[in-house]
């Protein structure tokens, strides 16, 4: 199943095989309304929600859930992600200011990989998705001057 803003977070849950308590609740729906967002970004958000839930709780919830192919886990320089988007695309990660956006218009290029890593080195992708570090569209900041 893939997950998307606007998913059933009870659904994604279930057809995962998982209880679908409050707690987990509360964690899909985060990790649906956020770009990218780390387990510390999702803990901080139901905490308020869930002021007795540990960290622990959220962590074990993420695993879970990548486990099971709902989540991709994008270790970036600053911390483990967690994107919801598990179709093949590529995560654009920008050095200057930390966003990631997806771009999913790169099918052929994932096919291309896909074939030559497949025959030239006999490795299947379990996961498609590249990550490319370069700078965002976003006014960039001055070089920094010593």
């Amino acid at each position: 199943m893939v997950i998307r803003t606007g998913s059933d977070p009870a659904r994604v849950l279930r057809e995962a095989g998982l209880r679908a308590t409050p707690q987990r609740l509360a964690i899909v729906r985060e990790v649906l309304e956020r770009n990218h967002p780390t387990a510390g970004e999702v803990f901080e958000a139901v905490r308020l929600e869930f002021p007795t839930m540990g960290l622990g709780t959220v962590y074990a919830t993420l695993n879970m859930m990548s486990e099971r192919g709902l989540l991709n886990v994008l270790p970036v320089s600053d911390a483990v992600r967690f994107d919801a988007n598990i179709q093949p695309h590529a995560n654009l990660i920008c050095n200057q200011c930390g966003s990631i956006v997806d771009f999913d218009d790169c099918d052929d290029v994932l096919a291309q990989l896909r074939e030559r890593t497949s025959a030239g080195a006999g490795f299947a992708f379990a996961a498609e998705h590249i990550d490319l570090y370069g700078t965002c569209a976003r006014p960039r900041r001055p070089p920094r001057t010593s």
